[in-house]
């Protein structure tokens, strides 16, 4: 896990989501080995978001020689350790040490295929300490090994959320997505990033995302008709989920019927249904 010969892996961040990673109906966390790696190898979360240390942080990188080093799936951050001994660093580093990374997203359709609800007076929040202004239900970034998709539990507060944007510099203030902050020490000894004698541990935090499902609404301009599947549909970047005219559909269609699947370019909103249009 060294970078060089006086670097090692202080912790990584891995970013996923379900949207480019699973293949039409056909789920990542399902696939074999083999499959799962032919997913990532095409996989860059560069194609839908951006992550970078805050102007404070980059100090602190540099004051306890640290390395950012960004990923096809996230980032790395290294720490410069004793010539004999990789798992203690160089400079000796506070319990305390915050380290806060800024999400920006950098496609516009990220809404469209992502399941989430976004509140613009609120970010994401991906930390291993709860802010004293969170509930006790507070979610912790979650761990690589951890079956856990993003929800609208890491949606924070509108007072957490001015108090880390108030942190930030002016610049550095518009399109923030979310934010990573991680502390030295966690809440618990899972989250921590150095053990209590002031070790590497080295741990993997993820971000994982899933894809929105929505309703498929067929409109047919010429006939001005209407159709749609009785069943929210994945959206995914790979594979094609196949529609059964006579399952699909209520009233059935004509068994011999074929039907696209959707772009995420069109959804629209009614009520709490997500609809794709697919005009046919």
């Amino acid at each position: 896990m060294s970078f060089g010969l006086t670097y090692s892996l202080l912790f990584e961040v891995t970013l996923l989501h379900n949207y480019f990673l699973n293949s039409g109906e056909d789920t990542y966390a399902g696939m074999p080995a083999a499959e799962k790696e032919k997913m990532l190898q095409k996989f860059n979360s560069d194609s839908f978001a951006v992550i970078k240390p805050t102007v404070e942080t980059n100090i602190r990188l540099r004051n306890f020689k640290m390395a950012f080093k960004p990923t096809k799936t996230g980032f790395r951050v290294y720490i410069k350790v004793k010539e004999n001994d990789d798992i203690n660093p160089f400079i000796k580093v506070p319990d305390d040490l915050k380290l806060d990374f800024i999400i920006a997203i950098n496609d516009y359709q990220f809404e469209n295929y992502t399941d989430l609800k976004f509140v613009p007076e609120q970010l994401f929040l991906f930390s291993n300490v709860k802010p004293s202004t969170e509930p006790v239900t507070f979610q912790y970034i979650p761990d690589f090994n951890e079956n856990i998709l993003i929800s609208n539990d890491y949606l924070v507060s509108e007072e957490t959320t001015a108090h880390y944007i108030s942190e930030l510099h002016a610049p550095e203030r518009q399109g923030v997505f979310g934010m990573i902050s991680l502390t030295m020490q966690g809440d618990n000894n899972s989250k921590n990033v150095l053990d209590n004698l002031g070790k590497i541990i080295s741990p993997n935090f993820k971000i994982h995302f899933d894809n929105r499902k929505t309703l498929w609404k067929y409109i047919n301009r010429k006939a001005a008709t209407e159709i749609e599947t009785n069943a929210v549909k994945p959206l995914t970047c790979s594979g094609f989920v196949e529609i059964d005219p006579l399952t699909d559909f209520t009233p059935p269609e004509p068994a011999n019927s074929q039907y696209p699947n959707p772009t995420v370019k069109s959804i629209t909103k009614i009520n709490s249904n997500y609809y794709s249009e697919i005009f046919i």
